[in-house]
């Protein structure tokens, strides 16, 4: 009974249905006759779009656009490298049959890879200083061994260089005119327009007396005009690996001569090495010949060293202006013969100055 209640109702179901949809599409019917019929155009654009529906898009190319990922290749560009730096060794311009020696300069080191501080503290009264023993290669001892400080005429080590680099005949008499005697307040010298002398004499009274005019005419026997001249002690400076240094002029009267006390140990040893330079850094006198006035005069050294006893000095040189203050570099041969350079700067008195460089000297003595 019950099934056959089910089935009388759903057989009403489908019939209600389909009288539904015979009545949705009579609706239709009368619908589209009404509208008017399509012109021949609208059928053509219909069926072309019904057509690209239909039909598969080719792959669109864009010329700019990366390709994908999977056909990227892995191209080498041969891009141009950062060479490495190159090792120092001595320069080309100091003499061949001493160059050799001047490979004790590694062992001084530079800036950029040296320690701040080395050895005791000894209460110096110098701003700055460094000591290195020549025979071992080591640094004994550094106070602010790489600050930049102005070294006076310590900056006449580095014009004797520039000049020895051009291998100038220093027989040869050079007659100075006004351009060697020097405007700044304080420095003077014993030359004076018209002198005459030797490349020797005028080596000579740089550095053993620290002469400006004489500093400033290095560069006429050099046979470079003053531009070109420091421009040649900036080049030297660097190949002697002083990368912390720059110089403005020969004689180091003007604050713009900036080096560090590591940086004119490398100075003073070049010279200490150099068969033209040694004798002149060394000398605790220099007998200066003018030969236009046919007069001689002695020049003695600024160095108080020379008077320590059993102590040789290879090469000296003191410094002095108001901004510098009291320096010295060089190189000495000890009681207990070691050499040792020595560099000390910007100490405030003259007495400062020989009080630090003789408590080095004993320290270092001691220390053995």
């Amino acid at each position: 009974m019950n099934r056959l209640v089910g089935l009388g109702v759903s057989s009403f179901a489908a019939t209600t249905v389909l009288v539904l949809l015979g009545a949705v599409s009579h609706e239709v019917s009368a619908a589209r006759s009404a509208l008017p019929p399509p012109s021949p155009a609208a059928e053509a654009a219909a069926s072309a779009v019904t057509m690209s529906l239909l039909t598969p898009r080719p792959e669109r190319v864009d010329v700019g656009a990366p390709p994908p990922p999977e056909r990227i290749a892995l191209i080498e560009l041969d891009l141009p490298r950062e060479p490495d730096p190159v090792p120092w060794a001595p320069p080309a311009w100091f003499p061949e049959a001493d160059r050799d020696a001047l490979w004790v300069l590694e062992g001084v080191g530079v800036a950029e890879d040296s320690a701040d501080e080395v050895g005791p503290n000894l209460r110096l009264n110098s701003r700055s200083a460094f000591v290195f023993d020549v025979d071992s290669g080591e640094v004994l001892f550094a106070l602010n061994a790489d600050d930049r400080r102005p070294v006076a005429s310590l900056t006449k080590v580095v014009a004797s260089l520039a000049m020895a680099s051009e291998a100038p005949d220093l027989e040869t008499e050079r007659c100075l005119d006004s351009a060697v005697r020097p405007s700044w307040p304080g420095a003077r010298t014993k030359l004076r327009p018209g002198s005459c002398a030797t490349g020797w004499d005028l080596l000579g009274a740089a550095l053993v007396r620290s002469d400006n005019g004489a500093a400033y005419a290095l560069g006429d026997v050099a046979g470079l005009p003053p531009g070109l001249f420091v421009d040649r002690m900036n080049t030297v400076a660097a190949d002697l690996g002083m990368t912390q240094s720059v110089f403005a002029g020969p004689s180091g009267v003007e604050d713009d001569n900036l080096s560090t006390a590591r940086d004119m140990t490398r100075a003073i040893l070049a010279a200490s090495r150099h068969p033209d330079l040694q004798p002149a850094a060394s000398a605790p006198f220099w007998d200066l010949h003018d030969t236009g006035r046919d007069r001689s005069r002695r020049l003695l050294t600024t160095n108080r060293l020379h008077s320590r006893s059993r102590t040789d000095v290879l090469a000296a040189k003191t410094g002095y202006t108001d901004t510098a203050r009291h320096c010295f570099s060089g190189v000495f041969r000890t009681r207990d013969g070691r050499q040792v350079a020595i560099t000390t700067l910007g100490a405030r008195w003259s007495r400062q100055r020989w009080t630090d460089v003789r408590s080095l000297l004993r320290w270092v003595e001691r220390a053995g």
